[in-house]
């Protein structure tokens, strides 16, 4: 499915996603869209839950929450409200496969991620 426009919120990101969005995508779009100029406005919006919505719903709450708190920072702002209680995976989550990936994204995952037990590389969240 394509969407004509870039997401300008996570809430978009989520809803996308439901409409049969690829995550990965939008979640790239957002990015170059709140690297491009974006403000605290595009994280405030709480997205809609995902979990038993689609599949691996849980990972991309947990995600969103996470990506919100690490670009709230980034605008030197408290994290969204909704970002709390962190949803925690009960099961690490890598975004890249290999025990050598994984020991490096132990060490450098951005603290939000991990809090979430999620592990992803800070270069994956700048757009380029």
């Amino acid at each position: 499915m394509s969407f004509t426009q870039r997401p300008k919120t996570l809430a978009e990101v989520a809803q996308h996603g439901i409409e049969g969005a690829e995550f990965g995508d939008e979640i790239k779009d957002f990015l170059h869209e709140f690297l491009a100029g974006g403000n605290y406005a595009m994280l405030q919006e709480p997205p809609c839950r995902l979990e038993d919505r689609v599949p691996d719903g849980r990972r991309f709450d947990a995600f969103l929450q996470a990506l919100a708190v690490y670009l709230a920072v980034k605008v030197d702002c408290d994290p969204p409200g909704w970002t709390k209680p962190p949803i925690q995976l009960s099961e690490p989550w890598f975004a890249a496969p290999g025990s050598a990936v994984r020991n490096y994204l132990l060490l450098s995952s951005p603290a939000p991620f991990r809090t979430r037990n999620m592990f992803v590389d800070e270069d994956s969240l700048a757009a380029v």
